[in-house]
């Protein structure tokens, strides 16, 4: 029996005929050492201890240490995700709420899941996309909600790739994945907010990379166009926005339309629409302030133009700084607020639009002959669809006045498409009156207007104007702008023509401006176009009476220009109107609802203002001190006449020569009553 209190090194030997001697000889020494080395007894093991075992490790095995979660192989992550999309669908989510919060956490934090791991994540719901349905929209909201923007260049493509795989697979998730990628037009997230081991990335990159998303579903799926359309419609920044935003959303606006041609129709159109209506807002502030806010307003904007620029790709620009625009503090007075919103429009309607005029630009100018046509018809259709029927537009006009102006056949589109408004009995009277002031201000106020062109106009205005009197004069009990409103227009319009294009109207050797100059100060007769004296004549003595309800100041300065160069003379017609009142006639009130209008305080107030027409011609003085460039060469300026007399000022609507304002005065003030 072996006692439990023996050593353990007495350990019994070998049988002499089966051992080595060197071996004997080895544990022979090791013994004696052992036996020799310490006096003191062995420890008695108890009997209750058990026995240490011995392990030996085998010095050519490798050690591999799993360090973390990205050494789990991809066959290992798909069976994860697919189990756990399974189990969530049974009822249990623990594994598929796991995987949600990998895609849910920063990846600046701290805890974040490595982009490699994540890699292996997107490659296993790439090829389960047909199971994330309904069911698994909270794991699709976790994936697109995720932070992927900065994450490595492999990440963006894999992420990429899954967005088109699931729209793909999943059409229901379309909108959701557009809305994601368009939420990023109004402002891009930090480019710090990254893991810390992928390299860093700029906000140019981050905008790239938004784009190459949305243009691959647009190559993949066709039919997410339409879609996208209402969404970028929806996601247009409110007014109330700081320019920054307007100005960064309508540069991803334009980008868009670079890849994704089948849009650009849509997408200019909804730009169009969104500017006039922030032009005419800024008419509609600006009624209540003084004569002299405007010029303040302009030289503010200005400075602010000249001080500061817009950086898109500023990359320490804080979210905090993007929103200095739109704060206005409560303890500044009414008229410091009303005039601080004011200003901040006048700046963003002024980058935006110049920045359209920069990418025209590109298409006129740049571009081919075929891109530049279609361009202009888009044009000419928001032109007809969006700014005629916007009464009181003030700037975003001028964009088709530049191009407009830059071939023949573009002159003629315009002037046709003002033209065929103009005339056209179907259409409300408000646009038929819009669109012949637009025709008229683009053949005064366009420098490359030719006098051909010049002279067309005026020829088929005036047999417009003359084909009314003729159907409508028998039966036509005096001066009414309610009911013969398009004929006041053609009208008011003709004779604005006149003061600024009378040079064209002249036929001779008269072509030069400096023989013209000459000609008046020698006070020889002019020989005009024949027919548009009597034309004019006919229908300013006619019963419609046109001078005394077109606006003052145009007729004023017409009746003054026209006597000057023995073209008409007007003076005791306009005399004998300012005593003629106005009224709201029984024929009138029976065509706009069968009753006679009650006079109101308001009408009683205004008098014959309220039964006139305004000065309003959109193409008056361009004022927007960073987009004026764009006028350069291509605007009319009010031109002094050779032996007029400046007028003094007076009180009255309308003075004899002499005692009226002068050109410059004359265009100032068509200009105020179109802007208030």
């Amino acid at each position: 029996m072996v006692s439990l209190a023996a050593p353990v090194a007495a350990l019994p030997s070998p049988p002499a005929s089966s051992a080595n001697p060197a071996i004997i000889a080895n544990i022979s020494r090791k013994r004696k050492q052992i036996e020799s080395s310490d006096d003191e007894p062995e420890p008695e093991l108890s009997v209750h201890a058990p026995k240490r075992a011995r392990v030996s490790f085998d010095p050519a095995i490798e050690v591999h240490v799993l360090e973390d979660y990205d050494e789990k192989g991809l066959d290992l992550i798909r069976e994860e995700v697919r189990r756990a999309i399974d189990n969530h669908i049974s009822g249990d989510s623990t594994d598929y709420d796991q995987i949600k919060a990998l895609f849910a956490t920063r990846p600046s934090a701290s805890d974040a899941p490595s982009t490699k791991l994540l890699n292996k994540y997107v490659i296993a719901l790439i090829g389960s996309v047909n199971l994330l349905g309904r069911n698994c929209s909270g794991l699709v909201h976790a994936v697109l909600d995720c932070q992927w923007l900065a994450r490595d260049e492999s990440f963006k493509r894999l992420y990429v790739t899954l967005l088109g795989s699931l729209i793909s697979a999943q059409g229901g998730y379309t909108s959701q994945v557009l809305q994601m990628l368009v939420k990023y037009f109004v402002e891009l997230p930090s480019p710090a907010i990254r893991h810390s081991v992928d390299p860093p990335v700029t906000r140019p990159q981050l905008r790239e990379r938004v784009h190459e998303a949305l243009k691959r579903i647009l190559k993949l799926i066709p039919s997410a166009s339409g879609v996208l359309s209402n969404i970028l419609a929806a996601s247009f920044p409110f007014a109330a926005d700081s320019t920054k935003v307007h100005v960064f959303y309508t540069q991803n606006l334009l980008e868009i339309t670079s890849y994704a041609p089948e849009l650009k129709g849509a997408i200019l159109a909804l730009i169009t629409e969104r500017l006039v209506k922030i032009d005419v807002q800024i008419q509609v502030d600006m009624e209540d302030l003084d004569d002299d806010i405007e010029e303040r307003l302009v030289e503010d904007a200005m400075n602010q133009n000249e001080e500061a620029k817009i950086v898109e790709d500023d990359d320490d620009m804080s979210e905090e700084d993007s929103d200095d625009e739109s704060v206005t503090s409560l303890d500044e007075p009414t008229d410091e607020k009303r005039l601080k919103k004011v200003r901040e429009s006048v700046g963003k309607i002024d980058a935006m639009i110049d920045m359209l005029f920069e990418y025209y630009h590109q298409i006129f100018v740049k571009g081919t002959v075929v891109d530049a046509d279609n361009t202009w018809e888009l044009l000419i259709s928001q032109f007809t669809n969006t700014l005629v029927p916007t009464y009181r537009s003030r700037h975003t006009q001028f964009l088709l006045f530049h191009y407009g102006q830059m071939s023949t056949k573009y002159i003629d589109r315009f002037t046709g498409a003002c033209a065929s408004m103009a005339f056209d009995r179907t259409r409300p009277e408000i646009m038929r009156l819009t669109a012949s002031a637009y025709l008229a201000s683009f053949i005064s106020r366009g420098a490359h207007i030719p006098t051909a062109t010049v002279r067309d106009v005026f020829y088929v205005l005036g047999a417009q104007l003359d084909n009314f009197r003729v159907n409508h004069e028998s039966q036509c009990k005096g001066p009414d702008l309610r009911r013969y409103a398009t004929y006041y227009g053609m009208a008011q319009a003709l004779i604005y023509i006149f003061c600024f294009r009378w040079r064209e109207l002249i036929i001779g050797d008269t072509d030069d401006l400096e023989d013209d100059d000459q000609l008046l100060l020698e006070g020889r007769d002019l020989t005009w176009l024949p027919g548009i004296k009597e034309n004019l004549m006919r229908n300013i003595y006619s019963k419609l009476n046109p001078l005394k309800v077109c606006s003052p100041a145009i007729v004023g300065q017409f009746a003054r220009i026209a006597h000057h160069l023995q073209f008409l003379y007007v003076f005791p017609l306009v005399e004998t109107n300012k005593k003629l009142r106005l009224s709201r006639t029984v024929s009138s009130a029976v065509l706009y609802g069968g009753l006679q209008e009650r006079e109101t305080a308001l009408s009683a107030k205004l008098g014959d203002d309220s039964l006139q027409l305004d000065g309003y011609f959109p193409f008056d003085p361009y004022d927007l001190p960073r987009s004026k460039r764009w006028m350069e060469g291509d605007y009319n300026e009010w031109k002094s006449i050779p032996g007029l007399e400046p007028e003094v000022e007076d009180d009255s609507d309308t003075e004899a020569p002499g005692e009226e304002s002068d050109g410059e005065d004359f265009e100032e003030g068509t200009a105020t009553e179109m802007s208030g």
